[in-house]
């Protein structure tokens, strides 16, 4: 046996067992398919405590060596004895509620904050608030940051709401519920840099909480630096029911295909074209996403197929369809890998 630990966020091998796993990575290490260098990632230990035992129920959140607290919701839970009664919902904090729009087809989030009052039960009585607001209706989970010392002041709580905010509107992935842009507030830049941790380790843990409020679908846009040539796919054909060239663009994610923004969609509108991609397509010219046959926003699939469906109007192949800047299909490429 050996063991892995974490130190200053490197992946240490425990020096008694260091032979061993040399002795298992000789192989990888002589061929150089990787150097020893390769197994020293970045890494973080988020403590995720089921505090019913049921991963749908009340999740607490927690890091080494920071104050902060991060809770996971259902709000059917908000009112019971598990959150009446703990300290850290009697703390300032900032809240996101989180549900669906009526048709299930849109993220939806609240962000706010709650700050100390006199009756001491902070977190805890603004979101009961919430649950009494028939115009907050929509949301079934709460996510809470707070922390163990209760160190969120009104400064601290108007700066992170709006940052988290602004982040959730550039990611553009849910809709924000909230009216009013909150106000910033006036940090020093010693204050900033201490809350800009606390944002960083929020996001990080929300994001592991599969809310992927701050994350862009693709982290630039098109003809901007970072997007190089050779991580974007194209797919260009000619319809024959239209006659027109359509051209597309998309790039491969972690969470599958996502079609860039400024791509053309052919009008053609198959039978053979998926229901569900019907339904997009239809909502996104309704909203006005797809204007004059140019895509206006990101927009992601699960597979490279119904990326390619989506662009062409009609089920076929995204695996042949979608080819790099050299020509050479997805298909060929995955097989080269």
């Amino acid at each position: 046996m050996f063991y892995v630990k974490i130190v200053n966020n490197k992946l240490k091998i425990d020096e008694f067992n260091y032979s061993y796993l040399d002795y298992l990575f000789y192989d990888i290490i002589q061929m150089k398919i990787v150097s020893r260098s390769d197994f020293m990632v970045n890494g973080k230990n988020i403590n995720m405590f089921l505090m019913e035992g049921d991963v749908t129920g009340i999740i607490k959140c927690t890091l080494l060596n920071w104050t902060g607290v991060i809770y996971k919701i259902p709000r059917l839970k908000l009112n019971s004895e598990l959150i009446k009664k703990r300290q850290h919902f009697k703390n300032s904090g900032i809240y996101f509620l989180i549900g669906k729009s009526e048709d299930e087809n849109e993220n939806l989030v609240y962000v706010g904050q709650a700050g100390n009052r006199k009756n001491g039960e902070g977190l805890f009585q603004r979101l009961t608030e919430h649950i009494k607001d028939q115009k907050m209706d929509f949301f079934n989970e709460v996510v809470v940051l707070t922390t163990d010392n209760n160190i969120f002041g009104p400064t601290e709580l108007s700066y992170l709401e709006n940052r988290f905010t602004e982040k959730i509107r550039v990611a553009n992935r849910y809709k924000l519920k909230n009216q009013n842009e909150p106000n910033i507030g006036n940090v020093t830049e010693e204050k900033e840099a201490e809350l800009s941790e606390v944002m960083n380790n929020s996001e990080m843990i929300i994001g592991s909480l599969s809310y992927k409020l701050f994350i862009p679908m693709i982290s630039t846009d098109l003809g901007r630096e970072g997007l190089e040539d050779k991580d974007i796919l194209y797919l260009s054909r000619k319809m024959r029911k239209t006659n027109i060239k359509i051209e597309a663009m998309c790039k491969q994610t972690n969470e599958g295909f996502v079609v860039l923004k400024g791509s053309m969609i052919s009008p053609d509108d198959l039978k053979t074209m998926p229901k569900t991609i019907k339904k997009l397509r239809d909502e996104l010219v309704e909203n006005k996403k797809i204007e004059q046959g140019v895509l206006k926003e990101n927009q992601l699939f699960s597979s490279a197929s119904y990326a390619a469906a989506f662009v062409l109007g009609t089920s076929t192949n995204g695996l042949t369809d979608w080819k790099n800047k050299e020509g050479k299909t997805l298909k060929s490429l995955e097989e080269d890998f």
